[in-house]
């Protein structure tokens, strides 16, 4: 068979391999050794890092190896139990570390907006701690007024019964002299013209 005919093949062969291809990546414990083939019993051709993304070619007829793809392009043979479906810690740490980043601002954010609706809220208790002690001092001004006021409408009512007893102590004299006076008019009217009367008698 030609040397051209063996490489088209292969070709082939290689690039039905690729359309298999599939992410694996390997486990995070130590750096593996790759084999040359499906087994222990083939030589050792590289090795890869541990957490290393590779692509998956095929399985080995027991399943036991596969057949992967590095990033340098090469391929070779490795454990089966030594890929993982799921990214390693090497591949998913800078997005949990993105991940932490974004919640620790979602934090923080929580945390300040939080802080300003302490402030907040202190700040409009501190005015309400203001008005009301302004309420509370007008209060007490208006209560003082109110006494004074009131002190003083006493006082008035005071001086107004003050004076009712006074007019009345006033009647009561007007109305005496004026009753005396009468009484003293009733017992000397009589008397005078009981005696004007007899003078005209004794001048007839």
């Amino acid at each position: 068979m030609k040397k051209q005919n063996i490489i088209a093949m292969l070709s082939l062969f290689a690039i039905s391999f690729d359309t298999y291809a599939i992410d694996k990546y390997v486990t995070d414990n130590v750096d593996v050794y790759l084999h040359r083939g499906p087994g222990s019993q083939y030589a050792f051709s590289n090795a890869v890092k541990a957490g290393e993304k590779v692509i998956e070619l095929e399985k080995s007829a027991d399943g036991k190896y596969t057949r992967i793809q590095l990033k340098n392009g090469r391929a070779a043979w490795i454990e089966t139990a030594k890929l993982n479906e799921e990214p390693s810690y090497k591949e998913r740490f800078p997005l949990l570390e993105a991940k932490l980043a974004e919640y620790q601002d979602k934090v923080d954010n929580a945390e300040a907006n939080q802080q300003k609706l302490v402030s907040e809220y202190i700040q409009k208790l501190q005015l309400a701690e203001k008005s009301i002690e302004t309420l509370q001092n007008k209060n007490e001004a208006l209560e003082e007024k109110v006494k004074e006021q009131g002190a003083r409408i006493e006082s008035m009512l005071n001086q107004v019964d003050d004076k009712r007893r006074d007019l009345i102590v006033t009647w009561f004299t007007y109305g005496g002299l004026v009753a005396g006076g009468g009484l003293i008019l009733g017992l000397i009217l009589p008397s005078i013209i009981t005696s004007r009367r007899k003078k005209e008698r004794w001048m007839r």
